[in-house]
């Protein structure tokens, strides 16, 4: 199958790395497949959650456990059966990232994406518990934060 994105170009997929999404990114239930795609740095923690049915679709994921290591959440087990996770082994967790300056990224960790390996299925979760945030930052300080601006002395 031959999927068009802005980002890589036309890429060629076998129909088992196609991820249909059970419950939909939030704001965008008119598509439910995708493919994950690594970055282009071979040893980023960002991957590319790129829709297989909008070629202008794309998210930037990462592995919340890099970068916030007690991250964690139960989940439901309605969500359990929906997705038909059996082992926790086959469960992959990605948040979204949002680059809104290259001092200002976050990640929402309110609502994180669960995918089943075992057999593609997938659903952004929102969870109601555990003090998450949907812009948590990912830079611990921002650029700049403690300079004095105004390093002239009057």
């Amino acid at each position: 199958m031959i999927v068009n994105t802005k980002r890589f170009g036309q890429i060629e997929i076998d129909n088992n790395q196609m991820i249909v999404f059970e419950s939909p990114i939030l704001g965008f239930g008119d598509f439910q497949k995708y493919i994950l795609l690594q970055s282009e740095e071979k040893a980023s923690p960002f991957e590319f959650l790129q829709s297989a049915e909008n070629e202008d679709l794309s998210f930037i994921v990462t592995d919340p456990f890099v970068f916030f290591p007690q991250y964690e959440f139960q989940l439901e087990p309605h969500w359990l059966e929906s997705l038909a996770i059996t082992n926790e082994s086959d469960i992959t967790i990605m948040v979204i990232v949002t680059v809104r300056s290259s001092d200002d990224i976050s990640c929402n960790l309110k609502a994180p994406v669960v995918i089943n390996k075992s057999n593609n299925s997938a659903a952004q979760i929102v969870l109601d518990y555990g003090g998450y945030t949907t812009q948590q930052p990912l830079l611990r300080e921002k650029k700049g934060a403690g300079i004095n601006a105004d390093s002239v002395k009057k």
